[in-house]
């Protein structure tokens, strides 16, 4: 049987596929747009695909019984674009690489490490006690509003939890037995539950409900010192709305992980950006790597793998979201 890895996102799951695989397939790397030639071959003859986009400008493909998501987020796929038959499937596998990224965040943004040894390297003790520095945050006895109570929210609860912090859960279903969770919230008590915290952690999936979900009101409810941390998707937050909180400094700062557009290259010119959150003072940027860790490409190739083995096997796959030509 043949799968194709479409696209250079896919490409570093390859050897660790062939390791895993316990039914014979044929992996073929190819690009990651519809129209490359190599995929429009491919795709004729391929009995599954691993990636992260699929169109309606999609060739053919008579054979394609699985097209894989090597994650969560599938908004890359066009659910009606699937061949008549085949089966969605994704996975998850990056919750504790997202937490300990969040963890990190709010950490940084309480110690200042990274300002720390840029000021000793300058031979600067002036933040020392020794010298009348002033005292840096601690974690411990502040608050976190998770927004998202799924793996992520459920792993960072967790991990605050253990860092004495208090924490709130917010969550389109309320469940009053959220283990690690002071207080729980719907989402349309949004803004009543970022009112208190130190910290909000977005970790939810995009949806027609989540997108924009934080917009200039929910910023607006935030403390002037309070942090967003986004390790969910972009677009739950109004780009716009959060670049003004920001610039006008009305909450203390954001740490950015998922973008509201990708490049189609490694290098992008920031001054390209609609919104310069990098001319700004009170954030922390980074380029979606809070759930790629080596632990979630392991985690993430054998869930694939297995459910390769359960398509050549005949078996129910894992993780099915939709089958092409069903309503």
């Amino acid at each position: 049987m043949r799968a194709l890895l479409m696209g250079p996102a896919v490409h570093p799951f390859r050897a660790g596929l062939e390791k895993m695989l316990s039914t014979k397939w044929e992996l073929v790397e190819t690009g990651g747009a519809m129209d490359d030639a190599d995929v429009v071959r491919g795709l004729a003859e391929a009995d599954a695909a691993i990636g992260i986009a699929f169109t309606k400008a999609a060739p053919p493909a008579p054979r394609l019984r699985l097209l894989q998501v090597p994650g969560a987020g599938y908004d890359g796929i066009q659910i009606p674009a699937l061949p008549a038959g085949t089966s969605l499937c994704n996975c998850f596998e990056h919750e504790p690489g997202c937490s300990e990224y969040a963890m990190l965040a709010m950490l940084e943004w309480s110690i200042r490490l990274a300002a720390a040894d840029a000021d000793m390297r300058r031979g600067d003790w002036s933040r020392s006690s020794r010298f009348g520095g002033a005292p840096d945050g601690e974690l411990a006895g502040s608050t976190v509003a998770i927004v998202g109570m799924g793996r992520i929210g459920k792993a960072v609860a967790k991990r605050a939890k253990a860092f004495d912090m208090r924490v709130l859960g917010v969550n389109r279903t309320v469940r009053a037995d959220e283990p690690n969770v002071d207080a729980m919230y719907g989402l349309d008590r949004l803004a009543e539950a970022v009112r208190g915290a130190d910290f909000v952690v977005l970790g939810c999936a995009l949806t027609d409900e989540t997108r924009g979900l934080v917009d200039a009101r929910v910023l607006g409810a935030m403390q002037p010192h309070a942090v967003i941390v986004n390790v969910a998707r972009g677009p739950v937050i109004d780009e716009a709305a959060l670049h003004a909180a920001l610039a006008g400094r009305r909450i203390g700062g954001a740490v950015i992980d998922t973008w509201w557009r990708y490049p189609t290259v490694p290098r992008q010119a920031t001054a390209e950006w609609p919104h310069r959150f990098d001319l700004l003072d009170n954030v922390i940027l980074s380029a979606h790597i809070a759930g790629w860790t080596t632990g979630t490409v392991q985690r993430r190739t054998r869930a694939m793998a297995a459910n390769l083995d359960r398509l050549a096997r005949g078996e129910p796959l894992d993780n099915l979201i939709a089958i092409g030509g069903r309503t």
